[in-house]
């Protein structure tokens, strides 16, 4: 039986903890520290984003400023968190050959969440291991896990929900509803839990650590003897501070700059959202710069940064960037558990249709607001699209006809659902007012079954990048245009609209949607003189 370090450290900043993080993992992986198992305590309250995240994306930093909750940014992978006083974090860092593997995979996963699972046991709580990486407790998640390595070592972390201040977490962090399906608390008790709301009240801190220590014991194998850092550990954490302290680090991912030069496209998997963004060189067709973000996990850890550098100054050309990738991955320079090829891909092949779209003349920045299924742009075109999908929730919110499926329009000011419903007519389009998803649904089967060959659409992409699969699987080529604003899922209120009860007012791109009926007109005309 081994005997391993249990490292209890006080409560710290989001700073001193990722400095410490990386300091026991790099010291592990070179062989200069020992098998450990740390509880980690935040003060102040923290969050932090995923090692491949964006800030802006995830995280509502004018709330952290305004509360005093700190934002930073972890060296493992997967989605952002909030992490106040109440909570308790869990960590391992050991040699790769004691569970006698190189690569990470939901059996290492498993091994790791069982002591957890066992000390969860011993408080009376009946919990299991969810692929690919949670704890759940009757369906909801009680403990998220993630992992990286280096050299030698795995670490591997994951949080023990006590107590949840749900509204403190709606507000700071920037929920995919894809996770969380609305803001009402009783919504959230739905996907996630603590011990508290299991237990009726939250266990001491030191039962809950010695719970977590009987249970990492009995699962591992191992004996727990509690001990400080040495010299050398708190030497090198404390040359790390600055670093995990400065914006370099925290912003390390921002793919959101030169935005007239960008597209970008999303795709959500089932084990993890994944985001990218081209910046472009449209004239030479060549790729200046890409980012790859998302919630999901990835080995080794920087091994995403080494394919976007290999990626940079490619030529546009999908085979040649999917070749690149697929390199990465059928030679393991790339794992990312639960995601394949296939599905990696995808929102880079949205990126690249977004940049074909501008041979018709269209910005690029109106390119990057429409998305495309089952077909390219210039094929959807060439179909000539009869029918315009307009989205109730851009109807005024006091209008008689809101969740009625038609319009009068009347011309009331502050209503973009007339002007467009007006420009589909005058272009001899059927125009269709949207009311849930199940309608849309009705409505693509019956446009397929009537002969309808191609449809313009109006969506948020949150919500094309929840359902690109099933617009795909409806067989209908269509043209998506992204709305202008303010949107249900920024609102975490998807629920409320796919069920046709979204109460707040959304705002089409007229001008978007101009430019692309125009485009019809005049792919119409010109196949005529052909």
């Amino acid at each position: 039986m081994q005997t391993w370090r249990l490292l209890d450290t006080p409560p710290m900043t989001a700073a001193e903890n990722m400095a410490m993080d990386e300091t026991l993992l790099e010291l592990k992986g070179k062989g200069k520290s020992l098998n450990t198992i740390r509880f980690l305590q935040f003060s102040p309250r923290a969050v932090l984003v995923g090692f491949h995240q964006a800030i802006d994306e995830e995280i509502r930093t004018d709330y952290c400023r305004a509360n005093r909750i700190d934002v930073n940014r972890r060296i493992t992978g997967g989605g952002a968190i909030f992490f106040d006083e109440n909570q308790l974090g869990w960590e391992v860092f050991c040699n790769k050959s004691f569970f006698n593997t190189a690569i990470p995979n939901v059996h290492l996963f498993k091994a790791l969440c069982d002591p957890v699972v066992t000390a969860l046991a011993l408080l009376n709580i009946n919990a299991e291991f969810r692929p690919r990486n949670d704890i759940e407790v009757n369906g909801r998640k009680i403990s998220g896990t993630g992992g990286t390595e280096a050299d030698d070592a795995f670490m591997f972390q994951g949080t023990m929900l006590v107590d949840f201040d749900v509204n403190t977490m709606l507000r700071a962090l920037r929920i995919p509803v894809e996770k969380l399906k609305a803001k009402e608390i009783n919504s959230v008790k739905d996907r996630v839990t603590c011990l508290k709301w299991e237990l009726g009240d939250a266990p001491a801190l030191a039962s809950i650590k010695q719970a977590i220590k009987l249970g990492f014991e009995k699962c591992l194998d191992i004996k727990l003897e509690l001990g400080g850092l040495t010299t050398q550990e708190q030497k090198r954490f404390e040359e790390k501070l600055t670093h995990f302290r400065s914006a370099r680090w925290v912003d390390t991912v921002k793919p959101r700059f030169q935005k007239r030069e960008a597209v970008h496209a999303s795709y959500k998997a089932p084990t993890g959202m994944v985001r990218f963004t081209l910046v472009v060189n449209l004239p030479q067709k060549r790729l200046k710069d890409i980012y790859i973000t998302g919630d999901f996990l990835s080995f080794p850890g920087r091994a995403l940064y080494d394919l976007e550098a290999e990626l940079r100054g490619a030529p546009l050309d999908r085979d040649h960037l999917h070749g690149i990738i697929r390199n990465y991955f059928n030679q393991g320079r790339i794992i990312i558990p639960g995601l394949s090829l296939e599905d990696f891909v995808k929102p880079l092949d949205q990126c690249l249709e977004k940049v074909e779209i501008s041979n018709y003349g269209i910005p690029l920045a109106h390119c990057n607001l429409i998305s495309v299924a089952n077909g390219s742009f210039e094929e959807v075109i060439r179909r000539r699209p009869s029918v315009l999908l307009l989205p109730y929730c851009a109807k005024l919110t006091g209008c008689d006809l809101r969740y009625e499926k038609g319009c009068k329009v009347c011309g009331e000011a502050g209503c973009s659902i007339g002007p467009a419903w007006a420009m589909g007519r005058s272009k001899k389009m059927e125009v269709i007012s949207i009311i849930s998803f199940e309608d849309l649904w009705d409505e693509l089967m019956r446009m397929k079954a009537t002969g309808v060959s191609a449809y313009i659409g109006c969506c948020c992409q949150p919500f094309f990048s929840k359902h690109v699969d099933e617009f795909k699987r409806s067989g209908l080529p269509g043209i998506l245009l992204d709305i202008d604003n303010t949107t249900c899922y920024e609102l975490d209120q998807a629920k409320q609209a796919y069920a046709g009860q979204f109460e707040s007012q959304t705002n089409l791109d007229l001008e978007l949607l101009e430019t692309v009926l125009q485009t019809i007109v005049n792919a119409r005309g010109s196949s005529v003189t052909a």
